[in-house]
């Protein structure tokens, strides 16, 4: 798939997610686990997702308790459906991001993002340097989680606060002394080849699927 189709069907998808599109979950979801089980592997972002458990336990307590105007003791099988749905559109959208990082080159994520955000060049704006940022931040979270792979278990006696607040000040360590011996790179920004018209059917096809 051509780089620039992949950008809009990754801001598209994240787009029906946040609306929650009951048609998008139900064909566009399965089409994707099915792409991210063929080009990664669910083990390789489990990491992440046991560091997100805590933001999925305050999505499930808003959600259940605290999504109608009324506070009940016991929740309501719509704030449970509700919860459901934002917990797993928030590990759709981390799936999401790792295909597209595993993907993509960091060079044909630059060029596809400057041909999207080319049309702000007439107001002034340099695209470049927003697609190189928008880019390295996504490409640094990926060797930031490589590190904090390389962090020592926790010893069975260790208090768990103090185990975070280590792992945390060595990982910061890590990640400075990383930042500060790597040599600097260039970057070139490829040239894209022209977008093969059929390929537009795939944002078009994920747009009904918003709209419906």
């Amino acid at each position: 798939m051509h780089p620039i189709i992949r950008i809009a069907c990754f801001l598209l998808l994240i787009a029906g997610l946040a609306a929650t599109r009951h048609l998008l979950f139900i064909i566009a979801v399965p089409v994707f686990l099915g792409l991210f089980k063929y080009h990664c592997t669910f083990r390789e972002i489990l990491p992440l997702l046991r560091r997100l458990r805590w933001l999925f336990l305050s999505l499930l307590i808003l959600n259940l308790w605290f999504s109608s105007p009324e506070l009940h003791l016991v929740p309501s099988l719509q704030g449970i459906m509700s919860a459901l749905e934002r917990i797993i559109a928030l590990i759709i959208l981390v799936l999401a991001a790792h295909l597209l990082i595993r993907t993509t080159p960091t060079a044909e994520i630059i060029a596809a993002l400057t041909w999207w955000l080319s049309p702000l060049r007439y107001f002034g704006v340099r695209t470049e340097i927003i697609a190189l940022r928008l880019s390295l931040v996504l490409d640094t979270v990926r060797e930031v989680q490589l590190l904090s792979l390389q962090l020592p278990p926790r010893e069975p006696d260790q208090n768990r606060i103090q185990y975070i607040s280590s792992s945390v000040s060595q990982l910061f360590i890590t990640v400075s002394h990383h930042a500060e011996n790597t040599a600097l790179r260039c970057l070139e920004i490829p040239e894209l080849t022209p977008i093969p018209w059929q390929q537009w059917a795939y944002p078009l096809v994920l747009t009904a699927l918003i709209l419906a």
